[in-house]
């Protein structure tokens, strides 16, 4: 799971340093308090699908 989110929180560039997503950081900092706090893997998804989704429309 976390080569997957290390995946999406990254963008490669060639020649250069990686640079931060910040869609998808700002959406993993709820995401993983909410795993942190519950340790429940339903609650963790519901909690990323929508802090995602919110972060998305003010972006």
């Amino acid at each position: 799971m976390s080569a997957l989110w290390f995946e999406n929180l990254f963008h490669q560039h060639l020649g250069h340093l990686p640079s931060i997503d910040m869609e998808n950081f700002l959406a993993s900092v709820p995401t993983v308090i909410s795993a942190i706090i519950s340790k429940s893997l339903l609650v963790v998804v519901i909690v990323g699908v929508i802090s995602l989704a919110v972060v998305r429309f003010i972006m």
